[in-house]
């Protein structure tokens, strides 16, 4: 299992997700002898049969491999050690340079440091549009040696924020080299804030060098691919207009606008299911007035909500008038025309079946049809893929029914993770006209490579053809790539060079580079922690380095392919700059600023709590 915990640490990013208190209440003689620990507590219970006092012993050896210094970690130990500086000190003292802060600075640097600038002074504009301009520089001119020649860099660092608010700096240690006489570590810098003109923002990477042992000081700084996003004169901005547009809506108001953890932890385990919250919602015109709407989905036990767009602007729910105040654990929705009689019928996607539901036209809905799952859904996506005039529907199935789990051993978890094929079955469901559907995935030749943990798919026609194919984004491993001839697929994401091993969350179509070919953009995972723990020594120490390469690919981040026309895509990740979007879920091309290029937003993180530093 040692193995299988070292991955976890990667997954994870080496967090204590939801831990937070329980930290505490656990005895700190923990950490210095799990076995005298283990029975301690077994004799503070009284009596244990062997079996427990087994149990307990295995976990206060889990709870000993917290600590970072640990089994040759000591490289995660000095990381911890350090952010904890860099926050408290310089990333504080940008934020707000009071004099507390200046001290945690100068605290933290060797007296003969030595550094390049921390904002060079040549700058070029490297993309500009009406709303904002990128300024670059490569240029690697010297700061004045010692402390207070780094003490002045640093205050030109802070210029371009001064006066702004919600000023933010983080730093986070993405690589780390131990050598004889110094600890080499490569940061990740983004500090932003808000002026008058709009959001600024500052990225760069700094290659650092510390002196190896505690008490760590800093002793070079070099900064590389330093970026500066200043806003233009017609700034592209968001809003949040939730409080104004729900003003008095009692779904809103009471329900809401309370974070999902704060439901979670008032609504009873068997209802929620999971702890992600990746419900989602829909957006479409239910009643025919050419105003979009937008129906809500909630865990179980929370009602499903449709938000119903008034002509002034506001919104109501209409949730239980309109028959969709559904209870029930809920993963995806669509707002489809499924009996082409011009008005949005819904599709939701309970854990385990589908349910399909008829508008009126006015938006009031009647149940249909229910269709079990073999697989925990998790998404859907809808196009004609026979081209007989009716939408079909594909439904990604995750995790397996507690039957197959049965059969298929070890509860179900990935096995191997990078490469798994033992998930639930995904289902193309053809629709034969008046809501009756047939699983014609065997028939259709879908049923292969079928059992990858799917997360999310995404019809395309890929090739120009005239038909719809399929992209599919699996969470642990290689994803599919479905080319449809006539209405037969065949997986070809191999030979097309999209297999994009990684955690798959989404995948998006969008002709980025106005070619006139559909490019591909798949959502995974950037996980700092990850990236850096699969370069060290102590990660999988007997692993082949093929396996270590696939641990790693699972941190890289997002994937862009770049379509060639031939049936193949080009891997253009790294030079697009779009693969760190932290932890990704959703994503998808728009041209947000209409000036006619497709750009990309994705959803990323994880639910968030009060206590923000878990992941």
């Amino acid at each position: 299992m040692r193995w299988f915990h070292q991955i976890g640490l990667v997954l994870l990013g080496l967090s204590l997700v939801s831990c937070g208190d329980k930290v505490k209440e656990t005895p700190t003689a923990v950490s210095n002898d799990p076995q005298a620990a283990a029975e301690a507590e077994a004799a503070s219970l009284g009596e244990l049969p062997e079996r427990g006092l087994a149990a307990h012993t295995r976990l206060a050896e889990e709870w000993a491999q917290v600590d970072p210094s640990t089994e040759a970690w000591e490289s995660e130990a000095f990381t911890e050690s350090i952010s904890s500086l860099l926050k408290k000190g310089m990333a504080a003292w940008l934020v707000a340079p009071d004099e507390e802060a200046f001290i945690k600075v100068k605290k933290t640097l060797a007296e003969t440091i030595t550094s390049t600038a921390l904002r060079p002074s040549a700058l070029k504009a490297i993309y500009q549009t009406h709303e904002i301009a990128i300024l670059e520089s490569t240029a690697r001119e010297m700061a004045p040696p010692g402390s207070n020649g780094f003490l002045e860099a640093l205050t030109d660092l802070a210029v371009p924020l001064k006066g702004a608010s919600d000023k933010r700096a983080k730093f986070k240690v993405k690589h780390v080299q131990q050598q004889e006489d110094t600890i080499e570590a490569h940061l990740l810098f983004e500090f932003r804030g808000k002026r008058p003109e709009g959001w600024h923002q500052i990225t760069s990477v700094w290659h650092t060098q510390w002196t190896p042992a505690e008490p760590y000081h800093l002793g070079h700084v070099e900064v590389r691919a330093y970026r500066e996003a200043v806003p233009s004169e017609g700034r592209l901005e968001f809003e949040d207009i939730a409080p104004r547009v729900l003003a008095g809506e009692p779904a809103y108001t009471d329900h809401l606008a309370y974070s999902f953890d704060y439901w979670r932890s008032r609504s009873d385990r068997s209802l929620v299911a999971d702890l992600l919250g990746a419900q989602g919602l829909v957006v479409g015109d239910v009643n025919g007035d050419l105003l979009d709407d937008v129906y809500v989905l909630q865990p179980g036990g929370l009602p499903n909500r449709l938000l119903l767009h008034e002509t002034d602007g506001t919104a109501r729910d209409v949730a239980p008038d309109a028959g969709v105040a559904l209870l029930d654990f809920c993963r995806s929705g669509l707002l489809i025309d499924l009996d082409q009689d011009a008005d949005n019928d819904l599709v939701v996607a309970l854990a385990w079946a589908v349910v399909f539901f008829e508008n009126d036209g006015s938006g009031t809905f009647t149940p249909r049809d229910k269709i079990a799952s073999d697989g925990q859904i998790n998404s859907m996506a809808a196009a004609d893929y026979d081209a007989d005039g009716f939408l079909d529907l594909y439904v990604c199935g995750r995790d397996a029914s507690g039957a197959l789990k049965a059969e298929q051993g070890a509860l179900g978890i990935p096995m191997p993770y990078y490469d798994a094929n033992n998930g639930g079955p995904n289902m193309l469901l053809r629709n034969k006209g008046n809501f009756a559907f047939v699983d014609v995935t065997r028939e259709v030749g879908m049923d292969v490579n079928n059992r990858r943990f799917s997360l999310a798919c995404a019809w395309e026609d890929v090739d120009n053809d005239g038909d719809q194919d399929l992209y599919v984004s699996n969470d642990f491993g290689r994803n599919n790539l479905f080319r449809n001839d006539g209405g037969r697929f065949t997986d070809i994401a191999v030979e097309a060079g999209v297999v994009d091993i990684g955690p798959g969350m989404s995948a998006a179509w969008g002709d980025h580079n106005a070619d006139g070919l559909m490019d591909l953009y798949v959502g995974n995972m950037w996980s700092n922690a990850g990236n850096r723990i699969t370069l060290q020594d102590a990660f999988l120490p007997e692993a082949s380095k093929d396996t270590k390469a696939q641990a790693r690919r699972h941190a890289r981040g997002n994937s862009v392919y770049v379509n060639q026309g031939d049936g193949t895509f080009e891997d253009a990740t790294h030079v697009s700059g779009a693969n760190m979007a932290r932890w990704a879920w959703s994503s998808n091309f728009m041209d947000l600023n209409n000036d006619g290029h497709e750009d990309l937003i994705v959803a990323n993180g994880m639910i968030t709590t009060e206590d923000t530093g878990d992941l």
